[in-house]
């Protein structure tokens, strides 16, 4: 099977070297940055291509990793070929746009995956088994920490959205997928205390949402942009019956401040790539079943326009000081 990496900045880099692992899988990509394909050619030994247009002539499959930006005609370009496709998220920063590129999917019948990796992080995927079990009772809550290690580089913000398009729509992903409920409302609070280039970008560096579930279900999740001590991303959910967390590991951040509790992490995640790398893995290993017909589709493009629309109602949260109805959110 060849498939097909459009962009090859971090993640793109990733998804090609990921799959460059996979047996029976040939990658071939592109990236208009010259220097970005040799690092991935070095590192892959993938076959590069002069444009998007030639990959998708040749491949069977492709992964889309370009700007948030470029996807909805990435994603057109890929539908009119035939081809499955996974994209990363989101895959686009408004909801018309959104539901524009997923009508054009569907009409062509081809498999959107949408790159959600928590859906394919082990210790995600075993919070939903028991979810869906019954072992933990009636969920009662979820509460969520999604907490990075070092803010981005002022350039990335101009193509970010806010910090719930582009961090917390994982976050609003997974509660959705965890407990298989909808968000009905949000009400997102920020602050700007790491540095006011995010002022400037109209965006937070801190922030707390109070999210609810259909049926009564709630969940909260704090964000930052900057962590002293490393990458802190950690999901709990808790039950009538149980509690679990997702990312309470040896490497875990965080540190107790009781005399007989846990000391903190001698090796912390650095990044996402540390903290994800076997979700990252384990998501195109489902992509390249998905293509050969071996699996469902585990994360299909609606769930990219779901969390699209609590992620621009906690905008509108956070810009008028309200709770906001996801239903307000066309």
């Amino acid at each position: 099977m060849i498939v097909g990496v459009l962009g090859l900045g971090r993640i793109g880099a990733t998804h090609a070297a990921n799959l460059a692992s996979l047996p029976g899988v040939e990658v071939v990509v592109y990236d208009p940055d010259a220097t970005a394909v040799e690092r991935a050619v070095a590192a892959t030994a993938a076959r590069a291509l002069p444009d998007r247009d030639a990959v998708l002539g040749e491949v069977e499959a492709v992964v889309i990793a370009t700007p948030t930006a470029d996807h909805p005609e990435d994603l057109a370009a890929a539908a009119a070929a035939g081809l499955p496709m996974l994209c990363e998220k989101p895959i686009s920063l408004d909801v018309a746009s959104t539901a524009g590129a997923l009508r054009v999917v569907e009409q062509a019948g081809v498999e959107l995956q949408v790159g959600f990796m928590r859906r394919f992080d082990a210790g995600f995927v075993e919070m939903r088994r028991l979810v869906e079990s019954g072992a933990l009772g009636g969920v009662y809550l979820v509460r969520a920490a999604s907490h990075d290690n070092v803010p981005p580089h002022e350039s990335y913000l101009d193509q970010s959205g806010s910090v719930y398009r582009d961090m917390h729509i994982h976050d609003f992903d997974a509660v959705r997928w965890l407990t298989g409920r909808d968000v009905v409302e949000v009400y997102a609070a920020g602050s700007v205390l790491v540095d006011d280039m995010f002022r400037r970008h109209n965006d937070v560096d801190m922030t707390a949402l109070v999210l609810v579930l259909d049926g009564g279900v709630l969940a909260s999740i704090t964000g930052a942009r900057a962590h002293p001590l490393g990458y802190d991303h950690r999901t709990e959910v808790i039950g009538s019956r149980d509690a679990v967390c997702a990312g309470w590991t040896e490497r875990t951040p965080l540190r107790s401040a009781d005399p007989t509790g846990i000391r903190g992490a001698v090796d912390p995640y650095p990044a996402f790539p540390d903290r994800f790398g076997p979700a990252y893995r384990a998501e195109v290993e489902a992509f390249v079943a998905l293509v050969r017909g071996e699996s469902g589709n585990r994360s299909p493009g609606h769930a990219a326009l779901e969390a699209l629309r609590v992620a621009v109602a906690a905008d509108h949260s956070l810009a008028e000081h309200r709770p906001v109805p996801v239903s307000d959110v066309s």
